[in-house]
This record gives structure tokens, sequence and C-alpha cells, in this order.
């Protein structure tokens, strides 16, 4: 893997990967944004962060093709957000930041904590092709695209600010996304999130994930090769949850050989296939990919979680007010039953 390191002005940067070394041609790019009015203030009855950030509501919203801010820009015309006129994967700070690594003082409120903004909002390109989705990647821009986002872990986390970085992805307009271009997001978090740093110690204390990987029950194994498994987990919070993740304990992807990550590629690709077969229709889901945060190095088991956001062909799987209230997750959909009928469609 290769990276290219462009500066773009005002303290961000372009992140060019690929499989081999490329030269690059530059060009101008979209300007960057004044970073204004982001702050976090704290929820004292939920002890939590919440984060403001007014300059999003500025942000693109559903471009045409020829407007996309994720393709290649163009000598004449054309200026996006990735300045070169060809790439393979691109990362990127996006302009519409929710944080920033220099962020803008912020003023005092009364009766209410407040904090700067301090982080990292990076945009990650997977492909610069307009139309094309992640399973329709080659397995080895997939075994790519898994490569980078253990990058950026890796370096996000030498930042001795941050705490925990979350790879995501949002696909479908019926979830919110407002670029079709196929891409996700990493974030930086100079705090572990409550529910997360509950995950984490739930890992370290009985290796929870470890033991669903060596011994989860065939009615919820989708499939598995020598060196990765991919299941629906046994409490599943959404219909057609699938988690994929490696036989070998480790943090991130790093620590795997070429073959080893191959085999997670290729159940990443099988299993978001299957969600978009499954109704006929591709699936809207968010997707996780879950790594340690601070002081959990080394006890934990790196997984890839797809959260699909439909329940039937024609039925989105909305949070009810009880899920949004309380957390407390519906289903209406058991998980091995959602692993019967992934697991019986035809991917091939």
């Amino acid at each position: 893997m290769f990276c290219k390191i462009l500066n773009r002005g005002k303290g961000r940067k372009l992140y060019l990967y690929s499989l081999e070394e490329k030269k690059y041609i530059k060009t101008k790019g979209l300007e960057s944004v004044s970073q204004t009015g982001q702050h976090l203030r704290w929820n004292e009855l939920r002890d939590e962060w919440v984060f403001y950030s007014p300059l999003r509501q500025t942000r693109t919203f559903k471009p045409k093709q020829n407007k996309c801010p994720l393709c290649p820009s163009t000598i004449v015309g054309s200026q996006t957000d990735i300045s070169v006129t060809d790439y393979e994967i691109a990362v990127f700070d996006n302009r519409f930041s929710a944080l920033s690594a220099s962020p803008p003082d912020i003023k005092n409120i009364k009766d209410v904590i407040v904090n700067q903004s301090y982080g990292y909002c990076e945009v990650i390109s997977y492909s610069p092709d307009h139309k094309i989705n992640l399973y329709s990647l080659k397995n080895e821009q997939i075994m790519l695209l898994m490569k980078v986002w253990s990058d950026r872990f890796i370096k996000l986390m030498k930042d001795p600010n941050i705490k925990y970085v979350l790879p995501f992805e949002n696909r479908g307009k019926e979830i919110g996304v407002t670029l079709d271009h196929p891409h996700g997001q990493i974030y930086g978090l100079n705090e572990i999130p409550s529910i997360i740093h509950k995950q984490a110690c739930k890992q370290k204390e009985k290796l929870i994930v470890t033991n669903l990987v060596n011994s989860i029950n065939n009615d919820l194994k989708i499939s598995n090769n020598d060196n990765a498994i991919s299941f629906v987990p046994p409490f599943a919070r959404y219909p057609f949850e699938i988690w994929i993740a490696p036989f070998k304990k480790v943090d991130h992807v790093e620590f795997l050989n070429n073959e080893e990550i191959n085999s997670m590629a290729k159940l990443l690709k099988s299993s978001i296939k299957r969600l978009d077969i499954l109704f006929k229709k591709p699936m809207a889901y968010t997707m996780a990919v879950h790594f340690p945060p601070k002081g959990f190095e080394g006890s934990f088991h790196h997984y890839i979680a797809l959260q699909p956001m439909r329940r039937d062909q024609n039925k989105l799987k909305h949070l009810a007010g009880i899920e949004q209230i309380t957390g407390v997750m519906l289903s209406d959909i058991i998980p091995e039953d959602s692993a019967k009928k992934l697991k019986s469609l035809k991917i091939d």
C-alpha cells in the first residue's frame, strides 16, 4: 500500500492511497471553508457531550454527478474535494466538519458546560467511479480499503488527545445520505463515548466477540472461510444485521497477513451483496468498523458490523419512540430467521 499526501490549505490534507506507487496530476480543487460555531455542550442529565456545528447546515446536498465533490477534479472546469485527476482511494478532512484539530474559540454560556470541538472528521472515497458500490469493487480494492481504515486509525490515535477512532458508512437515501458517490467517514474523538467504553470493557472482561467468532451457533452463521466468518449476532439489534470478523483476535488488520485480509474482504463483499439482493433493491445500512478505544489495545477483537435499515421489501426499520427515548431496541425478526434468509440467497 502506498500513500501520497497533498496539502490543501488551511491545515487540510488529501491522502491518496493506492495498491502501487502512482503519479498524480494535481488540480486546483474546492476551497476550504472557515470553521465557525463548532462547540460541545455537556448534557448533565444524560452524562454525555452534544456536538454542535451550524456549518453542516450548508454542506453539499444530493448534487448531480457533474457537481459531485468526491469525483476526481479536472484540469479545466470541475473542481472537487479531491484535487487530482484520478485516484484509487482518497481520504481528506471534511470541509463541513463537526470537529477540528484547530477548533474555534468558544464562549462561555451561563449554566452550561462547554468545550472546544477538538477531533477529526475525515471523508473516505472508495473509488473515483461515481456509480460503483462497495460490493462491486474488486477484492484487492476492498483489501486496500480495509488497510486504509486501519492506517487512518493508527495515524489518528497517535494524537495524544484522541481516544477513539470510528470508520463508518451511511448508505442510502433512506438513512439521510447527502452524497451518492460511494464513500464513508472516519471520526477521531477526544472522549470515549459511554456505550463504546462499555462494550470495550465487556470485550476485555468476557471476550464476547472472540467467543462468538469461535463458537457461533450454525443457525446464526452465514458464511465462513479459513480465516474469517460472517454471522448474525444472537442479540442483533436490527433485522438482518451482519457481523464480519477474523478468527484471529486482533485490534485491526495491520496484524493480519494478506491472505487473512482477503478472507475478510470476500465476506464483507458477499455480505453487502446478500443485503442488496434480499429485497431486490440496494439496502440502506450503517456500517461500523470497530477498533479498540485508547487503553483497550490488545484486549479487543476487531469486527465490522452492518446494520440494515429495511425489515421487509417495502418497510423501513425506523426507530420507534421507545427506542429513541430509552435506547431499548425492538426487532420484528429474530436473529435465527434473519440468518436463515441471508444464508439461503444465491450470490454467485
